[in-house]
């Protein structure tokens, strides 16, 4: 199969037209007609990830997040980019677009947190955007639970391996909830106007953390890799439904990018 190949299954999956206006998802780095024989998935395309990819001899790497986002004034070994059209190795990103689709990453995520929690299999969007868009998932809990044994399921479904959330006024007794994977802590209105009783996301700011306060809105940050990382497993999912003919290699450097300290016992 070529690059070409691959770009149209993930476009017909979750087609690129669709991602949000200040996304750069699609082909950023090699030859459409390039065959391929090896493909790498990775969360981020990084350099070590290049690195592997060439080691593994891999023809093309599959990312979520963009490895170009803003304009490049020079191409320079500092920039992946760099090493990518060194290794003659293209890179497609599904980014915006698979977090909007239906049976997308927030979908995925969703089987995640079924797997855990016992809930209704039936989603609900958490939000609506243009063009009938729907971003982040709501669901009803089979049984009403409370902020801390939620958290322990999450911890579960996401495998954090650390996780901070704030308890809102309803903690005791969250019956709904919503998620966003990735960051989207900016959806806290829209959480509470679906009714939901805690959102579930990552990458959290300062400030989301005020609003979720001011609000008395339960709130649970999971982390941005932890709950977008899965988009590997998507990935593979996607790819073999369409009978892709290639090897699918799931990278090994494409970790999470900085270390926890583990608490002092002192």
């Amino acid at each position: 199969m070529t690059v070409q190949d691959v770009y149209d299954i993930l476009d017909a999956f979750a087609p690129f037209s669709t991602q949000e206006s200040y996304d750069k998802a699609g082909l950023l780095t090699g030859d459409p007609q390039a065959a391929v024989h090896r493909i790498l998935l990775t969360l981020d395309i990084t350099i070590p990830v290049v690195r592997e990819a060439a080691e593994k001899h891999c023809d093309l790497i599959l990312a979520h997040h963009p490895v170009i986002w803003e304009p490049l004034k020079a191409v320079m070994p500092n920039h992946p980019a760099w090493h990518l059209v060194r290794h003659d190795i293209a890179a497609i990103c599904s980014h915006t677009c698979l977090d909007l689709a239906e049976g997308g990453l927030n979908d995925y995520a969703g089987e995640l947190l079924a797997a855990q929690i016992a809930m209704q299999h039936e989603y609900e969007p958490l939000a609506v955007l243009s063009g009938g868009r729907t971003l982040g998932r709501t669901a009803v809990l089979s049984e009403p639970t409370d902020a801390d044994t939620l958290a322990d399921r999450l911890r579960a479904a996401f495998r954090c391996r650390s996780l901070r959330y704030y308890a809102g006024a309803r903690a005791a007794e969250i019956r709904k909830i919503a998620w966003c994977t990735g960051s989207g802590g900016d959806l806290i209105p829209e959480a509470i106007a679906a009714g939901a009783d805690a959102l579930i996301t990552g990458d959290c700011k300062h400030s989301v953390w005020a609003e979720a306060q001011n609000r008395s809105f339960t709130l649970f940050d999971c982390g941005h890799f932890e709950t977008e990382v899965p988009v590997v497993q998507l990935f593979q999912r996607i790819l073999r439904n369409a009978g892709a003919e290639a090897e699918l290699i799931v990278s090994e450097t494409g970790t999470q990018p900085f270390f926890i300290a583990a608490e002092s016992e002192s």
